[in-house]
């Protein structure tokens, strides 16, 4: 780990970039650009192959936003939380307006940045509260939000899997971010966003706290599979067989990144592996906007779908979101947001 540093307002709050971390959300995007890709060769790819590819597109939000969470529980401070909260709505907006953004486009991206947004908007101020109040909260809207989901959509008319929402009131952007969208919600991934942010308390070099992150990952996962064996499959995007597999995976992958990376230290073939999905995770955001606008171009070129377009997406969006990293620095959007609202962090260096 590095030594903290001081922000322009003097306050010593944020550490330095860390390998494990930009890596993990590095993992998240490519999982993200792999999933997006995926209805190019859905129909060409074996069943082991769409199973795994199915794990790769549930890892990628919960993923995502876990390590969302960390990130801005390293970056709050207590003592000056209003400031905080603040620049955590900025943020949120500017996401928000990305996402809206983004969903006008033709594709067929679940665009989650809006999504994510308001998950900031709504998770930061929660981050005042102590520890135990935190693991309470997300503990609690892990059990309670699959019946808030249905009740909700009951309510608007709908039976949440099957039946849309008809209701007016339902239509409202809030309530469908915030509960009743079909792919992503507020009220499911904030327990992980919470979950984050008392990993980040722990400290990003505890070995212990990854290892058990891991292992009650692997746990989960291995609990969901057994539960769709027994009878208990997914029956609606944020129910508790969903919630259970997708927090796992994300959890797991979290864990066995941060535990391999503290162990190993600067280890050459370790450097190697994590040092590629680093940089990639350093402009992430600018990599997912990027990935969704060049589907625009891509999916009529190849209405037919196949490898090509799929090596395609991955091979441009990746290797230039690399290079960039790489020989630039941060990325435009994540400049963009910055002026907007700075970052309680120091710019990686070109190269670094």
């Amino acid at each position: 780990m590095a030594d903290p540093v001081t922000d322009d307002d003097g306050d010593v709050v944020v550490p330095r970039r860390v390998l494990g971390l930009d890596a993990a959300r590095g993992l998240a995007v490519v999982a993200m650009v792999i999933a997006h890709g995926v209805p190019f060769i859905s129909e060409r790819v074996s069943t082991s192959g769409a199973f795994v590819l199915n794990q790769i597109n549930d890892l990628a939000s919960p993923l995502f936003v876990l390590v969302m969470g960390v990130a801005a529980g390293l970056v709050f401070d207590r003592g000056s939380a209003t400031r905080g909260i603040g620049r955590a709505t900025v943020r949120g907006v500017a996401l928000i307006a990305l996402g809206v953004g983004l969903e006008q486009l033709n594709h067929w991206v679940a665009v989650i940045l809006h999504i994510l947004g308001l998950l900031l908007i709504v998770g930061t101020p929660l981050l005042v509260l102590g520890t135990r109040w935190m693991v309470a909260i997300a503990a609690a809207l892990f059990v309670g939000s699959p019946w808030v989901i249905e009740a909700v959509t009951r309510a608007g008319g709908g039976v949440a899997g099957s039946v849309a929402t008809t209701a007016d009131w339902a239509a409202n952007p809030l309530v469908q971010w915030l509960v009743t969208n079909t792919h992503y919600r507020v009220l499911t991934l904030l327990p992980l966003f919470l979950v984050g942010a008392v990993l980040a308390r722990r400290g990003l070099g505890d070995a212990r706290a990854s290892w058990w992150c891991a292992l009650g990952g692997l746990t989960l996962l291995w609990a969901s599979f057994a539960a769709e064996l027994l009878g208990h499959p997914v029956v609606f995007s944020g129910d508790h067989p969903d919630q259970v597999q997708e927090n796992g995976l994300a959890l797991a992958a979290y864990g066995i990144v941060m535990a391999v990376d503290i162990a190993a230290g600067r280890r050459p073939a370790v450097y190697a592996v994590l040092r590629p999905l680093s940089l990639v995770g350093q402009v992430a955001l600018s990599l997912y906007v990027f990935h969704v606008v060049l589907l625009v171009p891509l999916i009529p070129r190849f209405p037919e779908g196949g490898w090509l377009p799929f090596g395609l997406l991955l091979a441009v969006a990746l290797v230039t979101s690399w290079a960039w990293a790489r020989f630039i620095g941060r990325g435009p959007v994540e400049l963009l947001i910055d002026a907007l609202s700075p970052a309680r962090r120091p710019r990686a260096p070109v190269g670094a």
